[in-house]
């Protein structure tokens, strides 16, 4: 990273907002790390935790109430676990969303602290993409919003994609990695319509044999059936 660049997050609900300063040395002293024990996938209800862990005087953070009676000590809750008072796990008293963690163990850790990546906004991930932290996820969504234009919306719309491409990279080989998601919308220049699409791609041969349980699980036509076989069709 060269010049000096900002990375910015929020909860779900925008009232914890954080940002990060980065200085030009910011390739040697942050980190993407995932962490899949017990106490994070609970915490944060994913199989994969992903963390930026930046030293801790580059996080600030703030917190905007919405209503009078909110307090800043409603909006930004912490959490220790008591099997671990060393830990403190900071999340959105409103909508839940995790926010940072802060282990105080020992005094080379108490200087860092780790914040939930998913928080982070998608322009800060392009950011972390090209300093080569992540996989690029610029492009992709660029490939993909190109692949949609059409007569299906107004020629004037504005894309929007949703959704981490590099994350697909990330588990690329794996049983999870055989299945890829993108989801994105094409939305008008007047703000009147509105087109939401998805695509699912899948990595796997076309016998439509079941790996694991090698069930065959292909389509058949109607006239590859038996005789006497019942036909039973549904619309979903």
């Amino acid at each position: 990273m060269g010049d000096t660049q900002s990375l910015e997050g929020a909860c779900s609900c925008g009232r914890n907002q954080y940002l990060i300063v980065l200085p030009q040395d910011a390739d040697s002293t942050i980190t993407i790390y995932f962490d899949d024990s017990s106490d994070n996938r609970r915490a944060h209800s994913s199989p994969l935790p992903a963390f930026l862990r930046v030293p801790l005087p580059l996080l600030q953070s703030t917190t905007y109430a919405f209503y009078p009676n909110e307090t800043h000590s409603d909006i930004r809750r912490v959490f220790t676990p008591w099997h671990a008072p060393h830990i403190k796990r900071y999340f959105c008293g409103f909508c839940g969303t995790p926010l940072t963690s802060w282990n105080e163990e020992t005094s080379e850790e108490a200087e860092m602290v780790s914040v939930n990546l998913a928080s982070l906004r998608s322009d800060s991930l392009d950011i972390l993409a090209d300093a080569g932290l992540l996989p690029s996820a610029r492009s992709e969504r660029e490939s993909v919003t190109k692949q949609t234009s059409g007569p299906v919306v107004h020629e004037e719309s504005r894309s929007q994609t949703h959704g981490q491409p590099w994350f697909g990279e990330i588990i690329q080989g794996s049983e999870s990695g055989k299945m890829r998601r993108w989801r994105g919308e094409e939305v008008s220049a007047d703000g009147k319509s509105r087109v939401e699409w998805e695509i699912m791609e899948f990595d796997g041969d076309d016998s439509g044999e079941s790996v694991e349980s090698g069930i065959g699980i292909g389509k058949r036509k109607l006239s590859d059936l038996a005789r006497g076989e019942d036909v039973l069709m549904r619309s979903v």
